[in-house]
Formats: C-alpha cells, structure tokens, sequence
C-alpha cells in the first residue's frame, strides 16, 4: 500500500465529509454519505488483513475528533474518543469476512460492502453512544432516532460506494493494492 497516497486520499476525503456533510444531508436526522468510509472499503479490498485493520481504527479515531457530539443546551460540545473508532474497526473485520466472496471489481461489490459495513459500524457506535448516554445524563441521545437516521446514512453510503466504484480502478492502482491477475483472454474493466 502507498502510504503518501493513502494520507491524500484520506485528507480529500475527510475535506469532502466536512464541507459537503450538510449539504447533502437528508431528512430530519441529517443523514448524509460518508466519504471516509468508502475510503475505508476501497482499501479494505485489496490491503493485506493487518493494515486494513489499522486503517480502519485510525480513520474511525479521526472521525471521533472531528464530529464533536452536542451537550444539553446545545452551548457546548464533547469529544468521545471511541465510538467510531470502535464502529470502523469491528466493521474492517466485517468487511475482511466477506471480501473473499465478493467480485472485486464490480461497483456493486463496493457499493454493497459500503452499506452493509457502515451500517455495523453505525450499530456500533449508537451502543456505545446509548451505553454512554445512560451515565452521562447530559449527552443529548435518542436511540431509536439514531439508529434509523443512521441506517438511511448506510444506504446512502451505499449508493455512493457505487458510484465511486465506477472510478474504484484507477484509484486501488494509485493507492497501491493488490489488483487480481488477468485471464489471459479477458477483457480488463478498468
């Protein structure tokens, strides 16, 4: 894996989550796409077992600074480390169960690996949020809200990780992953 490429990739994305989160946002709970996490599956298709892992804990630890949580009164906010640090790394292992049976060059594969693993890892983090919740009063916190709101961010993820799968070759080649041998009379995708 390249690792200067994998730090661009994940400062365009984590610029394209901050500035275009809102705006593309739906619905009442602000469900909205995430760019990190489809980062994360494209990595996590073709890098070895160990860096996926590592990738995924370290862009979920970004993710936890960079969206602070409101407190009651909406005066203030919190940092939690953990959650999504938590979410991203139980749903790399998710991902790494199920990429042996995925084609990996459809968009489909992405797209389907983008909403099943941010859903995981958006289960995830509403536990850990409604665990916290319960002894820290002053965390603002519907379960239920969440959990729906975020399951629609999944989908949307999903939907996204299809449409960057259609440029998915050109970008595992420039991060370095392992690309699957040709068939010798196949004709390549991408």
């Amino acid at each position: 894996m390249n690792l200067i490429a994998v730090v661009v990739g994940a400062y365009i994305a984590f610029s394209l989550e901050l500035g275009l989160r809102n705006a593309l946002a739906i619905g009442t709970g602000g469900a909205a796409p995430s760019f990190v996490f489809v980062l994360c599956m494209i990595l996590a298709i073709g890098s070895p077992a160990n860096l996926v892992l590592w990738t995924c804990l370290v862009f979920g630890l970004i993710t936890d600074l960079t969206w602070p949580h409101e407190i009651r009164g909406g005066a203030e906010t919190v940092t939690l480390i953990g959650p999504y640090a938590l979410g991203y790394l139980i749903a790399g292992q998710f991902v790494l169960l199920l990429r042996s049976q995925i084609i990996k060059r459809n968009p489909l594969s992405l797209g389907f690996l983008c909403f099943a693993g941010f859903g995981v890892a958006q289960v995830v983090v509403v536990a850990l949020y409604t665990f916290r919740s319960g002894y820290t009063p002053q965390i603002v916190w519907e379960p239920t809200h969440q959990l729906l709101s975020r399951l629609l961010s999944a989908l949307y993820t999903g939907v996204l990780g299809i449409l960057v799968g259609l440029v998915a070759g050109p970008l595992s080649a420039a991060f370095g992953l392992h690309q699957p041998a040709q068939r010798r009379f196949a004709r390549p995708i991408y």
